[in-house]
């Protein structure tokens, strides 16, 4: 459930900043050279690129989501560096709700495209970024930020990742946004996922392991077939990505 105490807004201060540089130690716990320094969360200010707050009444600061210009095929795009929330309150809907105001802010700009990337097994960022936010995915990363660069990353498994393309002001994420699952069609072809890779990885890195290389082989197959991720279904025990065909909507115009 949403908290209506939560206020989500731009940070535009040093002070505002240095919240996002405590909570990036609170929620990640990587060490001091991993932190993002305030100097880029000020470029990123000047460069209209926001980075979105969740504030309690008292002031204090329970989230935010990093923002980053990029350029893709020669179009100006928003790259969703970092994300956070405290631990005690991510299922109140804090992440979407500033997901929402990065939309807002990029469809303001003319930006239409916000990407960033994460982990494909996991079951519940991929059903935000898919089911509640209508991102598609179309592009796997193999060990993408190496093993044991930080504290952050795995340093037994491969840090593979899929990019999420969210595409703001197409059809597809209106509907989605309105409350609608993704559509997709009968007996599409999936690649499945175990539900809670953490609890996996607590049995057996091994197990965690096949799963990564196992999944990698499904995602590459499909993706180099020219389908695209379009949906997500969760249950006990396993998910499963929904392929299917691309559409223009998820491109570039002319």
């Amino acid at each position: 459930m949403s908290d209506p105490g939560i206020a989500i807004r731009e940070c535009t201060s040093i002070e505002d900043f240095q919240q996002c540089i405590e909570l990036e130690r609170a929620v990640w716990k990587d060490d001091d050279i991993g932190i993002m320094p305030i100097r880029l969360y000020m470029i990123s200010k000047a460069c209209n690129a926001p980075t979105i707050g969740a504030f309690e009444s008292s002031g204090r600061m329970v989230g935010f989501v990093h923002t980053m210009i990029a350029l893709m095929d020669r179009h100006v795009v928003y790259h969703s560096h970092l994300a956070a929330v405290l631990e005690d309150l991510r299922h109140q809907d804090i992440g979407f709700r500033m997901k929402v105001a990065q939309r807002q802010h990029a469809m303001k700009a003319g930006v239409p495209l916000v990407i960033w990337t994460f982990d494909p097994l996991q079951s519940r960022n991929a059903h935000l970024n898919i089911n509640k936010l209508g991102a598609i995915v179309r592009r796997y990363e193999v060990n993408y930020y190496s093993e044991g660069l930080s504290t952050v990353f795995d340093s037994e498994v491969p840090t593979d990742r899929i990019f999420a393309e969210w595409w703001v002001s197409s059809p597809h994420v209106e509907s989605v946004l309105a409350g609608n699952r993704p559509r997709v069609e009968d007996r599409a072809p999936s690649v499945l996922i175990p539900e809670d890779i953490n609890k996996v990885r607590s049995r057996s890195v091994e197990e965690h392991l096949k799963w990564r290389i196992r999944v990698r082989e499904s995602f590459q197959s499909a993706l180099a077939g020219g389908l695209i991720v379009r949906g997500f279904e969760r249950a006990d025990g396993t998910s499963r990505y929904l392929l299917g065909a691309d559409e223009e909507q998820f491109h570039f115009k002319a």
